[in-house]
């Protein structure tokens, strides 16, 4: 099962198998055209009937380009257009949604040769402060689609490219589908998707609306082993949802008194993974046939034991807890037991390797603060403010300091935005950062009043608004009180 380890690379290619479906509802769905211009524009790809919009009112940077013309016909219309991003270190998209809730994120790049460089770009994609995948192109005409499933522990979620080299970052299509919170649970950390395959000889990709969640299925069958399938309905109602077309086909060994064997291997060695096998029986069985089997793997390690798939029923069985492999293969035998007259068979299969995120993001309170100074002070302009704004602490925001107490989200102890052409009055969103210790407005051209809620600020020290020749300097009695109390200088 080799072909595994190469999925990635033909998800998008050549989608001419996909035929036009009929529209069903995409609620959730957020499905980005990445550089579609203008920003108000929407579309349906005709594939899929997925409504897409562009990813404008996500991101206050990059570049929009779109892809060589003689490209267009082998790729879905989402990945003609592309934003790039020649500018700054990191660059990120955000979305207000809603914490604990789970996504499927899928970002998928199309190179094809934007700025005639010819120069195959490699980069960084992030999950918030935390790394989620490389992104190496291979190929002017190739495609690069990565998937995470991820419970977000905010109500912000920032997905951000990263650069690392020479080469400039991109990005075609950005999508997040909403996911039962029920599914694909794990014991810490998201889900980079390996491998999800259904097991037929027809040469086609299953994605929405077969698949309601638009997760993206590639059809696989080996020279050892052939397909069954079914022309009546399958009950796919279990929380996973397998598309019909994956549920109504199945693999079974060629020769049918031997295993059933199926194999691949991790490019990571260290990964922990979690697998999820589909199973339904489609054959009408008679009173004296019986498909029971068990499930090992690596040299005999239980996986299920007799096991009989339910009829015109999707069962999903997968590891509760992480697996991993010293070598980073893995090898597992489906052998009818001896009250079987019938070999093995399997429906479907996703493989995933688990990402921790080891670095907290920054205090959700404090992000929603300076997200609200920096729309009131129209600070867009400012590159490096985009993403988290404490973590990771090398791309911490321009003119912030933050503190990192053990196993607690980052704090922000200091603000200086002096000489940032700031004007109108002094935002009361300040005094969300209740953390603060330092705060610099000088050199600005600030208006209006000194806020007295400065000093409600019990932790803040230093304020300097010097430099702002239209801010009315009276001074409120309880902010005089601190300073005379020497809690609190200010300039």
């Amino acid at each position: 099962m080799k072909i595994l380890n190469r999925f990635l690379l033909l998800l998008i290619i050549t989608l001419a198998f996909l035929q036009s479906v009929q529209p069903q509802d995409q609620s959730g769905f957020i499905s980005l055209d990445c550089g579609l211009v203008p920003k108000d524009t929407t579309y349906t790809e005709k594939t899929t009937n997925i409504t897409y919009t562009s990813d404008g009112n996500y991101i206050d940077s990059g570049v929009v380009g779109r892809i060589n013309d003689t490209l267009m016909t082998q790729f879905q219309q989402q990945t003609w257009n592309l934003r790039s991003f020649p500018e700054g270190q990191r660059n990120c998209y955000s979305f207000n949604l809603t914490r604990n809730r789970k996504y499927l994120i899928r970002g998928t790049f199309v190179y094809g040769n934007y700025d005639g460089l010819n120069q195959l770009p490699s980069f960084d994609l992030h999950i918030g402060p935390t790394k989620w995948t490389p992104v190496s192109i291979r190929g002017v005409g190739n495609a690069s689609i990565h998937e995470i499933i991820h419970v977000l522990s905010q109500d912000l979620l920032q997905v951000c490219l990263v650069k690392t080299g020479e080469t400039t970052p991109f990005i075609s299509s950005l999508e997040l589908r909403p996911l039962n919170n029920n599914t694909y649970v794990t014991q810490s950390g998201s889900l980079m998707r390996f491998a999800r395959v259904y097991f037929s000889p027809t040469p086609s990709f299953l994605r929405y609306d077969e698949d309601i969640h638009d997760r993206i299925w590639m059809p696989y069958i080996d020279e050892k082993t052939t397909s069954l399938s079914t022309d009546l309905p399958v009950d796919t109602s279990n929380s996973y949802n397998v598309p019909q077309l994956a549920a109504k086909s199945a693999m079974i060994p060629e020769n049918a008194s031997q295993n059933l064997n199926l194999e691949w291997t991790l490019d990571d060695i260290t990964a922990q993974s979690y697998i999820y096998m589909h199973f339904a029986e489609i054959q009408n069985l008679e009173a004296n046939e019986t498909r029971e089997f068990d499930i090992t793997y690596n040299g005999g390690l239980r996986w299920f034991t007799f096991f009989s798939p339910p009829k015109l029923s999707i069962t999903t069985v997968y590891n509760p807890r992480p697996v991993s492999s010293p070598n980073g293969k893995f090898n597992f035998t489906f052998a009818m037991t001896g009250n079987s007259t019938l070999p093995p068979l399997i429906n479907g299969l996703e493989i995933y390797k688990v990402l921790d995120f080891p670095q907290l993001e920054t205090d959700q309170d404090e992000v929603s603060a300076m997200m609200n100074i920096k729309t009131t002070y129209g600070l867009s302009r400012k590159i490096s403010w985009q993403g988290d704004v404490c973590a990771p602490q090398s791309y911490r925001w321009e003119g912030v300091n933050c503190s990192y107490p053990d196993s607690e989200p980052p704090l922000i102890i200091s603000l200086n935005l002096t000489a940032s052409e700031l004007t109108g009055t002094i935002t009361h969103k300040i005094s969300k950062l209740t953390r603060l210790r330092e705060l610099d407005l000088s050199n600005n051209d600030i208006s209006g009043e000194i806020p007295a809620f400065f000093a409600d600020m019990k932790l803040l020290t230093l304020i300097n608004l010097s430099g702002n020749p239209k801010l009315n300097r009276t001074v409120p009695d309880s902010l005089q009180q601190r300073i005379e109390s020497k809690s609190l200088t200010l300039l």
